[in-house]
């Protein structure tokens, strides 16, 4: 199923003018405008199409819970910035509806009992960092607030490893990778907003440890024998395109841009929404 239809303006400028400085300005308001309505499209997308039907599928959904641990994260931080707050708010308040919505689709669909008894650990680590999140943004607590998702964290990758252990399926290893580079792209933008709001000594990872990940993950990727000459093609772009988003990270200190980092995330996860999608389709002709 494909999540994301995308959309290209095509314009002639005329010759720069004085008075152009104003319409450049426009300009870059409504890239971040679209840039925060394709995020917004993906995840009310997720809420909406959280039916699962196969073990790929839950795969698939399993993975997205553990992303969806950073991208309440990197709302929160967005907003404590300053930075598209309001929507950074809207969003904060549609993750966590989507992890609330997806755990019980989860819950529903998983008949292994290991696999129940972690989604019930899941679940009860998610009832207290949902209360941790209802708090408005500030330093005081960021660190409860940070401890907390990354005990979450845990405990979706811990959920994560029991599904696709509960029903070994061909789909898991492509799937399982996705979902991890989509993991790292949003520690990307959440490392990167710790260090604009001066709280990165929280942090347990790195720019060269998630940029080495990501790449290292880009190689297993591209050896999965599933690889078709599309997919093949598609990995390439997806390639070129985090490379792009790992130069523009390193933008800082002196620069700091949480917004741009974030804009060249967003595209990231839309090749990883369509190569996902391919992968799934692969797997449900295959079984059908």
């Amino acid at each position: 199923m494909h999540y994301w239809i995308m959309c290209r303006l095509c314009y002639k400028l005329p010759l720069k003018q004085p008075e152009d400085s104003i319409d450049m300005k426009t300009k870059t308001i409504i890239k971040a405008s679209i840039s925060t309505l394709l995020m917004t499209v993906c995840l009310a997308g997720l809420a909406r199409a959280a039916e699962i039907n196969t073990q790929a599928e839950a795969i698939a959904m399993a993975a997205q819970q553990r992303t969806l641990t950073q991208v309440m994260l990197k709302s929160y931080l967005f907003s404590a910035l300053g930075v598209r707050a309001r929507n950074a708010d809207e969003q904060l308040t549609q993750a966590t509806q989507t992890f609330s919505a997806q755990q019980q689709q989860l819950t529903d669909f998983v008949s292994d009992r290991a696999v129940q008894q972690q989604l019930a650990r899941l679940g009860q680590s998610w009832q207290s960092t949902q209360k941790l999140y209802q708090r408005k943004a500030d330093k005081m607590h960021f660190k409860e607030l940070y401890s907390g998702n990354e005990a979450l964290l845990s405990q979706a990758d811990a959920t994560l490893e029991k599904v696709v252990l509960a029903n070994p399926d061909d789909s898991a290893r492509p799937l399982s990778l996705l979902g991890q580079q989509e993991l790292l792209c949003q520690q990307l933008v959440v490392l990167y907003a710790m260090t604009a709001w001066g709280v990165a000594a929280e942090a347990d990872t790195s720019y060269d440890a998630i940029s080495g990940e990501l790449r290292s993950n880009m190689v297993a990727l591209q050896e999965l024998s599933q690889n078709t000459p599309q997919i093949n093609q598609q990995l390439e772009q997806l390639s070129n395109a985090l490379e792009r988003t790992i130069q523009v990270s390193k933008a800082r200190p002196g620069a700091m841009l949480p917004a741009l980092v974030d804009r060249s995330v967003v595209k990231v996860v839309m090749q990883l929404k369509q190569l996902q999608a391919d992968y799934l389709s692969q797997t449900n002709a295959a079984n059908s």
